[in-house]
């Protein structure tokens, strides 16, 4: 039957790299069930720890490999007929020692573990992965602490956030907000620049204003990082969101923080100089963590009951959100094809938008 509560001129799916783990979730001999795209796939992690994402359902006989199903060394055996496959989907063995079928063969899908997180490539054509997002340096930084929710929403709308500077203030209270630089995208890589101030509450210091410096990236729809950077308190932070969707109406929100670990914590709060380095760190990272999360569950309500306006009517203070619209057009295959066609009549291209381009 059609979802009639589809709210989005576009498809629930958008090509791109999403996070459906991070590494500390899957340890070897770990099998993760998950719904992606509307497809059920299975997660593992082989005894010699690579990772692996395939489609769930055993192509023998239909067995839901996340349900029964264990890792044997490099393969995942089927709780059905222990029809085995490898990391490629490759049928390696039957249950009865015959020659496997031709035809038993798992979809697998392109896979990248890196920065503590595990990532899937979706293309709506199935195509190889023609771009990649960045590893990051992890010498000096804390691991990843991470949280999860579930919301009633898009990666388009939510991923519009690290654009939309007018809400800055009004959902999220920021004071002397500032765009503080053109917003620039290059193919898949989305970058605008914020500063802001907010209460140190997370941090104990309610009555505190400190100032951050937002460096939002964006590599596809499924993969933001906010560096954020904290003078006054020499904090230098990696904030993640990762929307991820499950069907056409839910995406999974994985977020996670990581801090850099030449912060000295009592720079931040007294209190933190009693105890090991190591250990205040780590409480750093989760307060810096709660501190998003507890902004971003604000916006859980909006984006759960909004409506898709297109085009908005867009105000002086909004922010380069047609910009940010322009971009996301090339992660779905039908308005990609509109643009080629588009740039082809007219040989236009834009890369760079100033805060009120309308």
């Amino acid at each position: 039957m059609p979802n009639t509560d589809y709210r989005y001129p576009f498809s629930p799916y958008p090509d791109g790299w999403y996070c459906l783990a991070f590494s500390d979730e899957l340890a070897p001999g770990d099998i993760r069930s998950e719904t992606f795209m509307g497809q059920e796939v299975v997660v593992f992690r082989t005894e010699s720890g690579e990772v692996a994402i395939t489609d769930a359902y055993c192509p023998h006989m239909g067995s839901h490999l996340g349900h029964g199903g264990e890792i044997q060394g490099e393969v995942i055996r089927c709780p059905f007929h222990s029809f085995c496959f490898d990391t490629k989907g490759n049928c390696t063995k039957t249950g009865y020692g015959t020659k496997p079928p031709p035809k038993a063969k798992l979809r697998a899908w392109p896979v990248r573990e890196q920065d503590g997180i595990i990532l899937v490539y979706y293309d709506a054509k199935g195509r190889i992965p023609n771009w990649e997002v960045p590893r990051l340096e992890q010498a000096g930084w804390t691991p990843i602490v991470h949280e999860q929710f579930k919301v009633r929403s898009h990666p388009q709308e939510t991923t519009e956030n690290s654009v939309d500077f007018g809400h800055f203030s009004i959902v999220h209270g920021y004071s002397d907000t500032e765009i503080a630089g053109d917003l620039i995208t290059d193919g898949p890589h989305l970058h605008g620049r914020y500063s802001i101030k907010r209460p140190a509450d997370v941090f104990f210091q309610k009555s505190r204003l400190i100032k951050s410096v937002f460096d939002v990236h964006v590599w596809g729809l499924g993969y933001s990082l906010v560096e954020v950077q904290v003078p006054e308190m020499n904090l230098n932070a990696r904030v993640y969101v990762f929307a991820v969707p499950v069907d056409g109406n839910v995406i999974h929100i994985r977020s996670g923080s990581s801090i850099r670990t030449d912060v000295k914590p009592s720079q931040i709060h007294w209190g933190l100089s009693l105890m090991p380095t190591r250990w205040a760190h780590r409480i750093v990272t989760k307060m810096t963590l709660k501190g998003y999360t507890d902004d971003l569950k604000q916006d859980f309500d909006i984006w759960s009951n909004k409506i898709y306006v297109d085009p908005p009517v867009l105000a002086q203070g909004d922010g380069p959100i047609p910009a940010y619209r322009k971009y996301c057009r090339q992660f779905y295959p039908d308005l990609r094809a509109q643009d080629v066609v588009a740039h082809t009549h007219t040989g236009s291209s834009g890369v760079h938008a100033t805060a009120e381009e309308h």
